[in-house]
């Protein structure tokens, strides 16, 4: 191979352009990467490893736990009625609406009564009619036979009627032996009165008359018992017939529930025993009532008691067809330690609590019997009077540092 010859101008441009990068290099300024210095005697690091956690407490406590069933219905008003016209009619006047709350006796709707007032002045001619005919029939027909004889028939008539008390003859053999001495004692003149009523009209015309007024009445519609009125839909000059449903009266003072109850459970459900209902319409409220009736028969297709609950309505908040879900108290379990439910929580498949201890919290595993919606009974773990936490405490360690913030 030959070898490569440099001149030595060539060699000289070399070494100078080697120097002018190796200056340049020497001027460049420093690059970013380099540290800070930081003055850090103001730094605390205990506290960094320090948090306190804001907790809320509750009490263990001994007292009695409830047991209850739950279960499901429809608001009902504590009385529903739906009012009828007795006869048919016009509806000549209206006093009230929809919602309108009333009270017993208040009149609501008025019907035209011309007809009925014809009817009763004609009623009442014809009763003073058959009272003059009573007056001379009572002069005409003589007063009969001897008191001896009505007195012995009307003795045999008490024996009559013991008899067949007793069941010592048939009901046949009564009724006909009982027609035979009643018309001997009319002609005995011991019936003369019933006698002249009938021959004269006048019984007839006093209930001639007691209609006429009765249905006079009937065209004035009345509340039964107070409440609120509901679908409820007539104008005045409405024609409705007799029989035909016109609206509701609702008792929405308290309310029913009906709840079926499965058949391995009924048992320990007593009359008046206690109740709480929640209404999905009215989140976070709760009311409390008492069972009113046990129906005394299981329904064959689903095995199910009704157990009707009544409920105070005081403040009207509570509509007839809301849904409401509801527990019965089926038992009661006596002087048992108690905490909230919501102290309860489970780490690693084992019950514990986390018990206050100054501003510490401290890990205390637990045994568990009986619950409800709201408390739990301890058989272990902790005392009566120990304040457990019951919220803030998903996130605690055993002696982490604790702010209570009740």
């Amino acid at each position: 191979m030959a070898a490569i010859k440099i001149s030595k101008k060539t060699a000289f441009v070399l070494l100078l352009l080697i120097a002018v990068v190796v200056i340049v290099y020497a001027f460049l300024p420093a690059s970013g990467n380099e540290e800070t210095a930081v003055d850090d005697s103001r730094i605390n690091y205990g506290k960094l490893n320090e948090v306190i956690f804001n907790v809320r407490t509750d009490i263990v406590k001994r007292g009695n736990l409830i047991l209850s069933i739950s279960g499901n219905g429809l608001v009902k008003a504590g009385r529903e009625l739906d009012l009828v016209s007795n006869i048919s009619g016009f509806v000549d006047n209206v006093f009230i609406y929809e919602g309108k709350k009333v009270n017993k006796g208040d009149l609501l709707i008025k019907l035209d009564d011309s007809e009925q007032k014809i009817s009763l002045s004609e009623s009442e001619v014809n009763l003073t009619n058959a009272k003059i005919e009573y007056g001379f029939l009572s002069k005409e027909i003589p007063s009969g036979m001897s008191q001896v004889k009505a007195d012995s028939i009307s003795e045999l008539i008490k024996q009559l009627d013991e008899k067949f008390s007793l069941g010592e003859i048939n009901k046949n053999s009564y009724l006909s032996k009982k027609e035979e001495l009643d018309l001997a004692l009319i002609f005995t003149g011991a019936k003369r009165d019933e006698v002249i009523l009938n021959k004269s009209g006048l019984t007839n015309a006093i209930n001639a008359m007691n209609k006429a007024k009765l249905n006079l009445a009937y065209t004035e519609i009345r509340a039964p018992f107070s409440g609120v009125v509901a679908d409820f839909n007539l104008v005045e000059r409405q024609r409705i017939n007799a029989g035909e449903k016109i609206f509701k009266l609702l008792d929405i003072d308290k309310y029913k529930i009906e709840v079926g109850v499965i058949e391995s459970e009924i048992a320990n459900i007593k009359n008046k025993s206690g109740v709480v209902v929640k209404l999905n319409s009215l989140p976070g409220a709760i009311f409390k009532g008492r069972v009113l009736y046990i129906n005394p028969l299981i329904d064959s297709e689903t095995k199910t008691c009704r157990v009707t609950i009544l409920v105070p309505n005081n403040d009207s908040r509570v509509k007839p067809g809301m849904f409401a879900n509801v527990l019965i108290e089926n038992q009661i379990l006596k002087d048992k330690l108690l905490i909230p439910k919501d102290a309860l929580l489970v780490r690693d498949k084992r019950d514990l609590v986390f018990v206050t201890d100054g501003d510490l919290a401290k890990w205390h595993y637990v045994d568990i019997g009986n619950q409800n919606e709201e408390y739990i009974e301890i058989l272990k773990g902790v005392e009566a009077g120990d304040s457990v936490i019951v919220n803030g405490h998903y996130n605690l360690a055993h002696d982490a540092k604790i702010k209570i913030v009740n």
